[in-house]
C-alpha cells in the first residue's frame, strides 16, 4: 500500500489543450487535401476498393467547413476525467493518459475497460453511466480506461519491443496505483488481447475478465481432440459459420491494413502523419466493414477519432501490430488459457470480425467461462453501435462472478 500511496501521488489531472499552430497545420492540410477521382463501381460494390471519393470528398468538405475541434476539446474534457501517470516496465516509462470515474457508491467495484485500434479511450463514453447508476439496485463501477502506450495522449515506447505483456504490466500497475488490488476487465479488440495477458500475469487480481472479441487456436488434439474433431467436420449451426465465414472473409479480404502496419509501421506512419485526409481514409475505411451494413457513422466521431491520432504524431499506434504481431500473440496470449481463479466471460456480436463457439472457447480461451452471450446485433465496437446491450452484458457477467471472489472487489482504498 505504502508504493501505491507513493505512486498516487505522482498522478496528475489532465485536459486536452491542442496548440493552435497544430490546428492551423491540420486545418491548413485538410483544405488544400485532394480527393482523387475514383472508378465507376457496380451499385453495391462501391467499397470494393477502398473508401469512395464520393465518402471522402463529403468528409473533407465537412472537416473544413463545419468540424470544430476547439468544441470537441471542450466536450471532451467536460465528458471525461482525466488523468496521466509515469509508469515503468523494464528500461520503459510510460507516461499513461486513462481516464477515471470513480463512482460515490460504497459498494462499487473497478472495471478496468480496454480499447484496440482504431478505437480509443471514448469509446468507454456510454459505460460512464456504470459510475453511479440511478437505479440503487445495480452495480456500481469504478471506471478506469486507459489509453494504449503510444496513442492518443499516452507517450509511445521508445523501443520496437513493446508488445502485449509489457502493456498488460503497464495497466495492472495502474490499477495498483489507483488503489485498485483486484477488479474486473473489459474489452475488445487489442483491449481484449491486452486483458487477457493481464489475467494470465495477474490472476489473483483479475476477479472477472468479459471481452467481446473472442478469438483461439485451434484445439489441442491431445487435449481436446472431440472439439477439434467437432471444428474440422464443421459442427455448426447455420448462423455459427456464418459468423466463422465472416472471420475468415476479412481475414483474407480486409487485412492488408494489418500487414502492412506489421510488417513496417515506421514507413507507413511518415504517410498517414502527414497527411490527415490520408490517416482519416485509412481509419474510416476499416471501420465500415467492422459495424452492421445499416450503422451510419457519424462524421464528427470519425474525424475526432482521426485526430486523435493525428495528435499522438508517433508510429505507436501502427508498431503495437509489429510488437504484438501473430508470433508473439501466439506465443504470449493465444497458446495459454486463462486459468480456473479468473471468472471469464464473452460476448459475440454478429459484425464482429472474430468468432469462438464456446466450446471451442472452453478447450482453448478459458478454464472458466461463467458467462457466454451471443448477441444478434451489433459490430466491433458494440460500447459505441449498441451500448445498452453491452452494459447488460457486462452486469450479468459481474452476477457470475463466485461469491468469495467478488468481495476480493470492495477491499480498495
Amino acid at each position: 500500500m505504502k508504493a501505491s500511496t507513493t505512486m498516487s501521488a505522482l498522478i496528475k489531472p489532465f485536459k486536452i489543450e491542442v496548440a493552435s499552430d497544430t490546428l492551423d497545420w491540420i486545418t491548413h492540410r485538410v483544405k488544400t487535401a485532394r480527393v482523387i477521382p475514383d472508378v465507376i463501381h457496380p451499385k453495391g460494390e462501391e467499397w470494393n476498393d477502398g473508401i469512395p471519393s464520393s465518402v471522402m470528398g463529403d468528409l473533407q468538405t465537412y472537416w473544413a467547413n463545419e468540424y470544430d475541434w476547439r468544441k470537441v476539446e471542450a466536450r471532451l474534457n467536460e465528458i471525461y476525467k482525466m488523468f496521466t501517470v509515469d509508469l515503468e516496465d523494464g528500461d520503459e516509462t510510460i507516461n499513461l493518459h486513462f481516464v477515471h470515474h470513480r463512482s460515490d457508491r460504497k459498494d462499487a467495484i473497478p472495471l478496468l475497460f480496454a480499447h484496440g485500434w482504431p478505437g480509443n479511450f471514448t469509446e468507454v463514453e456510454n459505460l460512464l453511466t456504470l459510475a453511479n447508476p440511478s437505479d440503487p439496485n445495480q452495480q456500481a463501477f469504478h471506471i478506469v480506461a486507459p489509453s494504449l502506450p503510444g496513442f492518443t495522449f499516452s507517450s509511445a515506447p521508445k523501443k520496437p519491443d513493446f508488445g502485449l505483456p509489457r502493456i498488460a504490466r503497464i495497466y495492472h500497475r495502474l490499477m495498483v496505483a489507483l488503489g485498485y488490488k483486484h477488479y474486473v476487465a473489459q474489452g475488445g479488440d487489442w483491449g481484449s488481447l491486452v486483458l487477457r495477458s493481464v489475467a494470465l500475469q495477474y490472476p489473483e487480481a483479475v476477479v472477472g475478465l468479459h471481452i467481446n472479441f473472442p478469438i483461439a487456436l485451434p484445439p489441442s488434439p491431445l487435449k481436446n481432440p472431440l472439439a477439434l474433431f467437432w471444428l474440422a467436420i464443421g459442427w455448426l449451426s447455420p448462423e455459427e459459420k456464418r459468423r466463422i465465414e465472416r472471420m475468415k472473409w476479412f481475414l483474407t479480404e480486409e487485412n492488408g491494413y494489418s500487414r502492412i502496419q506489421g510488417t513496417k509501421p515506421q514507413t507507413i506512419s511518415f504517410g498517414l502523419l502527414d497527411s490527415p485526409i490520408g490517416l482519416l481514409a485509412w481509419i474510416r475505411e476499416k471501420m465500415q466493414n467492422a459495424v452492421e451494413p445499416d450503422y451510419v457513422w457519424d462524421k464528427e466521431r470519425v474525424i475526432t477519432w482521426t485526430m486523435f491520432y493525428l495528435l499522438q504524431n508517433s508510429s505507436g499506434t501502427a508498431r503495437l501490430y509489429k510488437a504484438g504481431g501473430p508470433q508473439s500473440m501466439r506465443r504470449d496470449i493465444l497458446q495459454n488459457k486463462i486459468s480456473s481463479q479468473v471468472a471469464f466471460g464473452a460476448s459475440s456480436f454478429p459484425y464482429d470480425i472474430g468468432f469462438l463457439t464456446k466450446w471451442w472457447a472452453q478447450a482453448s480461451l478459458a478454464d472458466n467461462i461463467t458467462f457466454w452471450k451471443v448477441q444478434d446485433k451489433g459490430g466491433h465496437f458494440p460500447s459505441v453501435e449498441v451500448p445498452e446491450l453491452l452494459i447488460k452484458d457486462i452486469l450479468d457477467f459481474v452476477h457470475t462472478i463466485p461469491v468469495e471472489r467478488k468481495k476480493l472487489l470492495l477491499a480498495h482504498k
